[in-house]
């Protein structure tokens, strides 16, 4: 279907949802739940906040679908997605969004596990990411407000390709300009140099002044952007269900339960064939033997250039995996360093080992220094081993070596 002919739901920068119909070209209708929507028809499609819908970026092999799916499913999994689906639907849904030198441009939404049992709603016709249904300013990262969370997005060629959430609002402009350096540096060694050209704010809590303070800190055009309209040029006739999992179950409880009262009045009508239906069934499970065994005949060497495949791409992780980037490592011990007594001498990655050289002003210094590191969210993936700093004259040298888990 098309989005112009469904009524969307999408997340207000407070607490309530706001309703956009058919070809609005603005939301007139504001309600507190997801709930609360029962009367606003059956092409109903919910636009996920952040905090229920993760969107990762990724960037994989050009393939076939099949194959391409097979590829994001295991990439997904090392980074500790739980992937679901059945009969009803799945949990994610991926887009492919284009290509770029030869490898191929990937989206996924997944949703939330446990999935908050508030923005469940059965009348539903689908959910996804709302930045997935929004017109997105090409080039720019994206800052927007979604329900008292602050949300960074980006995107390839005004499509959604990555979003997270990174901080509560209000957020220091110093914590604005950190995020977005980060986010940056990630997204430009993903998508290209010259793939980020801009920032855009979006609503009206952002100070006119901030845009003249962040571009000079930034070195990037920044502007304030009153709403994000929804795209209802949006062609999503070749989407999977995503639903919850509590939605699906139900689904399928009720397609099981009307097949069984059918069973129940077909069944008297059709003992008198049961002898002849017997004898059907049995031949025609011969003749799909049959069948199956030549289709695994068929699909043994498809299957085994998948399992080759999947083997390849799990010994590419280190290369492909951004959290493992130098300069995002790096990035993250120039977070924890304090404002003085600390110089790093030396920063070493190898494979999956780093080593850290450095003076610090006393020994309790570069004590601490080492137990930051330990705690930090990305730097605690590693297991460090530090000997006693060595006291010369007035500073103490240290070191710290980190090994991937």
């Amino acid at each position: 279907m098309s989005l112009s002919a469904a009524t969307l739901l999408l997340p207000a920068p407070d607490t309530a949802w706001r309703v956009w119909k058919p070809r609005a070209s603005a939301s007139t209708e504001a309600v507190e739940s997801p709930a609360e929507t029962a009367h606003l028809g059956k092409l109903l499609v919910i636009g996920l906040p952040a905090a229920a819908c993760r969107t990762v970026g990724l960037i994989l092999p050009q393939a076939d679908s099949d194959l391409l799916e097979q590829i994001l499913a295991t990439q997904l999994e090392r980074r500790g997605f739980k992937l679901e689906q059945d009969r009803a639907g799945k949990n994610y849904r991926w887009h492919l969004l284009g290509t770029q030198g030869g490898q191929s441009i990937v989206s996924v939404d997944l949703l939330t596990d446990p999935f908050p049992s508030a923005l469940a709603a059965q009348h539903a016709s689908d959910y996804t990411a709302a930045l997935r249904l929004a017109q997105l300013p090409a080039g720019h990262l994206v800052i927007i407000e979604e329900q008292g969370d602050l949300v960074l997005a980006a995107s390839h060629q005004g499509k959604l390709y990555h979003s997270h959430i990174f901080a509560q609002t209000p957020a220091t402009e110093e914590a604005l300009a950190l995020e977005i350096t980060l986010a940056r540096l990630t997204l430009e060694s993903e998508l290209g140099i010259d793939s980020i050209t801009g920032v855009a704010l979006v609503g009206a809590n952002f100070d006119r002044a901030i845009c003249t303070r962040l571009s000079s800190v930034l070195e990037l055009p920044v502007r304030i952007v009153a709403d994000l309209a929804p795209n209802t040029a949006l062609d999503t006739r070749d989407w999977g269900k995503m639903l919850p999992a509590d939605i699906r179950h139900a689904l399928i409880t009720s397609t099981r339960r009307g097949k069984i009262t059918r069973a129940l009045v077909l069944g008297g009508m059709l003992y008198v064939s049961l002898a002849f239906l017997a004898f059907a069934y049995l031949h025609y499970q011969e003749q799909r033997a049959v069948r199956l065994t030549e289709e695994v005949e068929l699909t043994k060497e498809p299957a085994a250039a998948v399992r080759q495949a999947t083997q390849r791409w799990k010994a590419l992780a280190p290369a492909i995996e951004p959290k493992r980037y130098p300069m995002f490592l790096l990035a993250e011990i120039n977070r924890i360093m304090p404002g003085s007594g600390i110089v790093i001498r030396e920063f070493e990655v190898k494979g999956t080992e780093i080593e850290i050289r450095g003076e610090a002003r006393d020994a309790q210094l570069a004590v601490q220094f080492v137990e930051d590191i330990k705690k930090n969210r990305v730097l605690s993936r590693y297991q460090w081993t530090a000997p006693r700093p060595e006291l010369k004259g007035t500073t103490a040298t240290f070191r710290a070596q980190g090994k991937l888990l």
